[in-house]
């Protein structure tokens, strides 16, 4: 009995985590701000930035995703769906409005930290 009251406590803890994240994920695109979202990133994370795909640390990372928000000044972001997956994984799909046109946002989340963050053009 005690240990499903601590496995039920552990995921109760885990999914009220896992939530923080989108919505600090979404503030810090919607300010174009790189340095807040890496903080939430894994030290390596696969990455894809338009045609640049790699694995690469965070502040790899960070200045990939810098330069981006500088040649695509960011007008709004907004979250398109989020599912959570096996209790610790969670994926996120979004909309980053910029000055330079629509790109799809996609961000995985294992653990509660970011292990792949994709930028690409959205298509439609």
């Amino acid at each position: 009995m005690k240990l499903f009251v601590i496995t039920l406590i552990s995921l109760f803890s885990l999914s009220f985590a896992l939530k923080d994240i989108p919505d600090d994920v979404a503030n810090a695109l919607k300010q174009g701000n790189a340095s807040e979202l890496v903080k939430h990133f894994a030290e390596k994370v696969s990455i894809k930035v338009l045609n640049q795909e790699d694995l690469l640390s965070k502040s790899q990372t960070q200045a990939l995703i810098q330069d981006f928000f500088l040649k695509h000044k960011v007008k709004s972001y907004q979250t398109s769906h989020t599912s959570i997956v096996n209790g610790d994984q969670q994926f996120i799909t979004g909309t980053l409005d910029t000055n330079n046109g629509k790109f799809r946002i996609s961000i995985l989340v294992r653990g509660n930290v970011i292990s792949q963050f994709r930028i690409e053009n959205d298509n439609d």
